[in-house]
């Protein structure tokens, strides 16, 4: 089975090792580029392969369309490099945006519709920035409903379904901002999800009527591969007016957790991400038991790798070379104890709410002393052997630290090294080892 990530399926570097041994690549964003030209969008393969490697603070700068279809490209085009590898998916998964490229892979619309799509989505869902937001917080669906009543709060309401203990709400902004309160007073994982509107909120309807209508002309063809939706909970068939059904995913709850239950249920073992990273293969682990999931493009720098073993099961886990020239596995060590949290599936857009501003400190400039009060720092919090937390190793990939429990780790680094930076507004993609976190810190207490 494949997954199709959402609005989180980015990661700076994405696709360029691939992209030199792997003509799907080009051969999708040169398409990609030629259907967002008509539409007078900027060239999505000069934002995702010219120059360095662009952070997702550089893409936002772009029009949204930019970085929505690189998401929308990596996920099709890893689709087609698997498939060209022998892959048969039984199944494709779209998480939320995801079930575009989900149907696009699945052939339900040409690839140059699929970015007619994209960006009709997305000037549908313009006017709606700044009126509501959503944020990902550590308990159950029961639990999360309890925050909302307790609150009083009837706009808050349950959006995405990612994991047993990963929910997330979407609403007006004042009412996250109550709810991050009671969640930290009962020191609950709570992370703001840097999207400007609450989608999967029932506020949004009138924006599914002008997505609609802004899809005019688009033409649905048959499925050459079966796709189901966590939104509408079932497998779509020719029967279903897909559009409309993508227009609907903005107004409903995506329960991805019961997708990935019921599947498992009836058969389904292996889980492949189409696409950057491994937000849903990290929900699926901790969701059903016993489950081969595989992220192919988790490590940048080993991208052949992670798709050889994606394609072929026998082929050896990726290797990657650390700072001091020794190779290193990327498939994950035992654990003295299991993540807390799973991985936050979202994404990109305003920041979140001024916090409080942190004392000053003195310049963190001496980088091996940051460094070990960073591994200190990590393995009281996480209960691993300090001699784990190389500066190399990927805190999540490796050590199964998700993106929920490192939002709440980095806080605790922005208060230990006295940053000025708020916490939410951290891009945990960017810092994806000790070392890089070292980095910003040295640098960031340099600037001061």
């Amino acid at each position: 089975m494949l997954l199709f990530p959402g609005l989180g399926g980015y990661s700076p570097g994405v696709l360029r090792q691939a992209k030199t041994s792997h003509g799907e690549v080009d051969a999708v964003f040169d398409e990609i580029d030629a259907a967002a030209a008509r539409l007078d969008v900027p060239s999505v393969s000069a934002a995702l392969f010219d120059g360095e490697p662009r952070p997702i603070r550089e893409l936002l700068a772009e029009p949204a369309e930019v970085l929505q279809l690189v998401i929308f490209g990596v996920s099709v085009a890893v689709h087609r490099i698997l498939v060209a590898r022998g892959v048969t998916p039984r199944l494709l998964v779209g998480h939320s945006f995801g079930e575009m490229a989900a149907l696009v892979a699945a052939g339900a619309f040409t690839l140059a519709d699929g970015v007619r799509l994209v960006c009709a989505r997305a000037a549908a869902l313009r006017p709606w920035e700044g009126r509501g937001g959503m944020a990902a917080i550590g308990v159950d669906e029961a639990t999360a409903g309890h925050v909302a009543g307790v609150l009083d709060e009837p706009d808050l309401v349950v959006a995405c379904l990612n994991a047993p203990r990963q929910t997330v709400l979407a609403g007006p902004l004042p009412a996250l901002d109550r709810a991050e309160r009671l969640a930290a007073n009962l020191d609950l994982l709570f992370a703001r999800l840097h999207l400007p509107y609450a989608s999967h909120h029932p506020s949004m309807r009138p924006a599914v009527a002008d997505f609609v209508a802004r899809m005019g002309g688009i033409r649905q063809q048959p499925l050459e591969l079966a796709v189901y939706s966590p939104v509408h909970g079932r497998r779509y068939t020719d029967d279903d007016d897909l559009k409309w059904a993508l227009a609907e995913c903005l107004v409903r709850p995506v329960r991805f957790t019961d997708a990935v239950r019921e599947l498992h249920a009836k058969g389904c073992v292996t889980f492949i991400e189409s696409g950057a990273l491994n937000a849903l293969t990290k929900c699926v682990e901790q969701t059903v038991p016993d489950v081969r999931a595989v992220a192919p493009l988790v490590d940048p720098d080993q991208e052949d790798a992670g798709l050889r073993a994606a394609a072929d099961p026998t082929a050896p886990p990726p290797t990657r070379t650390s700072r001091n020239g020794q190779p290193s596995s990327t498939s994950a060590p035992a654990r003295t104890s299991p993540p807390a949290e799973a991985q936050v599936v979202g994404v990109v857009g305003d920041p979140a709410p001024v916090a409080p501003e942190a004392p000053p400190a003195p310049a963190a400039t001496d980088r091996r002393r940051v460094l070990a009060e960073l591994r200190e720092l990590y393995a009281d919090a996480l209960e691993y052997p300090a001699d784990l937390l190389t500066e190399d190793a990927l805190l999540e990939a490796e050590l199964g630290v998700d993106s929920l429990k490192q939002t709440s780790l980095l806080g605790r680094v922005v208060e230990r090294f006295g940053l000025t930076d708020r916490p939410a507004e951290l891009p945990v993609w960017e810092l994806p080892t000790l070392g890089r976190i070292a980095d910003y810190v040295t640098t960031s207490g340099a600037s001061r």
